[in-house]
């Protein structure tokens, strides 16, 4: 009988355990199928004038008129002397600014072509930059154009500023220095806002 009992043992594990008898160490698995979908959305910057390169501004998807000055790619392409980047002024972060050291002076322009009403943003100097007060002037056109605006930005005194850009179709911002000296200059959440 032992050795019968053994040669059904041997053909059972050599066949498999018949469906009718349940091993006790088997488990119940059930299949979870999880599926994500990801869109990428690239676009190139359209020729400017005299061959540069600068993004238009367009609607934006959620329908605001707000448009961040920093989604607007610079004529010439890319700032020079300017960092795009979070900021402290006044014991506040600003996470979108625009920042330069101007020595004597410093400018970046946007072809905004007409579409805005007025950009606001607050301007001072960076908490850990030298505490040497600048002159920040909004202008329309190049560096020789219309003044809108001028501000001077000082250390733990950010300002709050509006500037009006009803029929500017380039926006220039120059910084400088008298003295020569390098502050941190910052322009804190700038913002277009649309007609």
């Amino acid at each position: 009988m032992t050795a019968f009992t053994g040669l059904a043992g041997l053909l059972l594990g050599f066949f498999g355990v018949p469906s009718f008898v349940t091993p006790p160490t088997a488990r119940t698995v059930t299949a979870t199928t999880t599926v994500t979908a990801t869109a990428t959305v690239t676009a190139s910057p359209a020729p400017g004038p005299s061959g540069s390169t600068s993004s238009p501004p367009s609607p934006r998807a959620d329908g605001t008129k707000d448009v961040p000055l920093t989604d607007i790619t610079p004529l010439g392409g890319s700032y020079v002397n300017w960092a795009v980047g979070p900021v402290v002024m006044g014991g506040k972060r600003f996470s979108n600014a625009v920042t330069t050291e101007p020595g004597n002076g410093e400018s970046v322009g946007y072809s905004i072509n007409e579409r805005y009403q007025s950009l606001t943003a607050t301007v001072g100097l960076d908490d850990d930059g030298l505490a040497y007060p600048a002159t920040v002037t909004f202008k329309s056109g190049d560096e020789s154009g219309k003044t809108l605006k001028t501000v001077t930005a000082q250390i733990n005194r950010p300002a709050k500023v509006t500037v009006d850009l009803t029929g500017v179709a380039i926006l220039t911002i120059e910084v400088g220095q008298a003295d020569f000296k390098t502050p941190k200059v910052s322009l804190g959440d700038p913002v277009l806002h649309r007609l």
